[in-house]
């Protein structure tokens, strides 16, 4: 449907107009010219170049520089076109009404209803417009069927032709208000289809947006994190009392903790694109729970709140297959939705439950406070982000943390709930609120506690790229104990030139650094290294997005070591590494 109110629409109109018409008129005006005078085949010929002259009018506003003035030109000069086909039209059927009767009648006739029914496709104009094209061919119908030699005797004929003529008036008219309608609706639905691309456009630049916030503070939070963790290893490996070691381990189970949950925050760059995936790694449940509850201890004593243990199963293992970030992170979220609900003098206990089914293990982990209740009819929105229930208005929270604890469920295939505390069996009698979460899990392998340290290192000669003194000096507290020959370069151009001077078993390959970045010095590596020949790079990165990791792959990498380091696949590497040094021979 053209839209007749805006330039280009009335264009497109005036052409059809035009285009559709002038064939019509130019096989008329060939049967004027043979069966009719020729002042009538002339009156046929001025009516083609009126619709000639609409058409190059049409062409010329298409080609004005104002569509404004264009426009306003353009529907004048139609108007006045029209007027002047629809009266010459009109001047013809009467000429031929009076040419030769009866016959000669039947055709002026019909010439003039082609003419009205033209003339009322101006309804989707202006009402000016319509009543100057309708007007001529309706009164010359009216003419026609007129008998003037006794006028004023009524007949059929006549009111036929009244009623036919006031027939297309009034279809013509209601139509004209419906395609209005129409247009206007879909000149509205343009405005809003408009409207919604920018906004996807918005959305999705907010989400890269989103996306790059998220890789710049990965990668700021895990240099300082790097540091922590390392120094507080290194801790761990002097000769300590009891107080000092149980300080150490709890940095260190805090830190670890703190990357997880970093994993978790970053994960959610993956969830408007459905790519969030789980991964599952043999944990301790148990251990885990120990774990979190040690650096929340702290916390409950300071506010006052009893915190405690309650193992339903102690003889049960809990070495299972999961995504330890995931529950870790629904763990957390509860303990601290619980913290909230509890004031000075009340309790939260963590129950751990387990059901052996085969091969799997069904795991229940109960966290139950002394707070307030959740009223029944709040409870279906107690998962929901951002919940305005009762008890989310008391604790001041969004609901976030319950809205991302039931979409790990979701991803892991288990389920989230609130309890009564009757209901959830805790021995309690003061208990306010029970929230727990179960999934099915399949048992793991016991795990190794000590991380082996490789044979050989002696024979590893590692050339590490960083420019963070910090890191620096993490990566040679780690390897202190490890005979290794450990050379630093703090940009990739020392390291390219450490490379080029001296041979070297693995590259340790930082990404963010000055001068030039660890993608540009891996690339350069790879191309100028002796044929046959491949040295072992390895990213070691707080940019460890999927894309990223993908890019270092590309690039030439020949993996990635994340940071915080990972000093269990550190050691793994380095074992990798000696064995293929001690079965080729040195250069």
């Amino acid at each position: 449907m053209k839209d007749v109110t805006q330039l280009a629409g009335y264009i497109r109109y005036s052409r059809g107009v035009a285009l559709s018409r002038l064939a019509l008129v130019a096989c008329f005006v060939i049967l004027l010219t043979f069966f009719t005078p020729w002042r009538m085949a002339a009156l046929g010929v001025l009516e083609f170049a009126l619709y000639l002259l609409l058409f190059v009018a049409a062409e010329l506003a298409a080609r004005h520089h104002d569509p404004i003035k264009a426009f306003k030109r353009l529907c004048w000069q139609s108007d006045a076109l029209m007027f002047l086909l629809v009266s010459n039209a009109c001047w013809l059927a009467i000429q031929i009404r009076l040419y030769d009767a009866p016959i000669a009648r039947v055709e002026a006739a019909l010439l003039a209803i082609c003419v009205l029914l033209f003339a009322a496709l101006r309804v989707h104009l202006t009402p000016f417009s319509y009543v100057l094209g309708v007007t001529p061919p309706a009164g010359t119908l009216i003419w026609i069927a007129i008998d003037w030699e006794s006028p004023l005797t009524p007949q059929h004929y006549t009111l036929a032709m009244a009623l036919f003529v006031a027939a297309v008036l009034i279809v013509t008219w209601r139509q004209q208000a419906t395609d209005r309608t129409l247009t206007e609706t879909l000149r509205d639905l343009t405005r809003k289809n408009a409207a919604l691309t920018q906004a996807i456009d918005e959305a999705r630049a907010a989400s890269r947006a989103k996306t790059d916030l998220l890789a710049v503070a990965s990668h700021e939070i895990r240099t300082p994190l790097n540091a922590v963790l390392g120094f507080a290893q290194a801790l761990n490996r002097e000769p300590l009392t009891p107080d000092q070691a149980e300080l150490a381990n709890g940095v260190l189970e805090g830190g670890e903790q703190l990357t997880r949950l970093l994993d978790g925050m970053l994960n959610l760059t993956h969830v408007d694109t459905g790519q969030t995936r789980l991964n599952p790694a043999p944990i301790d449940l148990r251990r885990m729970i120990h774990s979190v509850m040690r650096v929340w201890r702290s916390h409950a004593q300071g506010i006052g709140v009893d915190f405690v243990f309650h193992d339903a199963d102690p003889t049960l293992s809990f070495l299972v297959q999961a995504d330890e970030a995931r529950v870790e992170q629904t763990l957390v979220n509860l303990i601290s939705h619980a913290m909230a609900a509890c004031n000075a003098g009340g309790r939260v206990t963590v129950r751990l439950a387990g059901t052996p089914r085969g091969e799997a293990l069904g795991v229940l982990i109960e966290v139950t406070d002394t707070g307030p209740s959740v009223p029944p009819q709040d409870r279906p929105r107690l998962f929901e982000a951002f919940d305005q229930t009762a008890r989310g208005r008391l604790l001041g929270g969004s609901g976030l943390g319950l809205a991302i604890s039931a979409r790990n469920m979701a991803l892991m295939e288990g389920e989230i709930g609130f309890d009564d505390p009757v209901v959830a069996q805790i021995s309690d009698p003061v208990a306010g609120a029970t929230v727990w979460f179960a999934f099915d899990a399949p048992v793991s392998a016991p795990l190794i506690t000590a991380t082996p340290l490789p044979r050989d290192l002696e024979q590893i000669r590692i050339l590490a790229a960083e420019d963070n003194a910090a890191n620096r000096r993490v990566l040679a507290l780690l390897l202190k104990e490890t005979p290794v020959s450990l050379t630093f370069a703090e940009d990739g151009a020392q390291a390219l030139d450490a490379w080029r001077s001296q041979p070297f078993d693995l590259i340790l390959m930082d990404v963010n650094m000055p001068v030039l970045d660890g993608r540009a010095a891996v690339r350069e590596i790879r191309r100028t290294e002796p044929p046959g020949t491949r040295m072992p790079i390895w990213m070691l990165t707080a940019n460890i997005f999927d894309d990223d990791i993908a890019s270092y792959l590309a690039d030439g990498a020949d993996g990635v070591l994340r940071k915080p380091i990972d000093v269990a696949a550190l050691f793994t590497l380095l074992a990798r590494v000696a064995e293929t040094v001690v079965e080729r021979p040195r250069t």
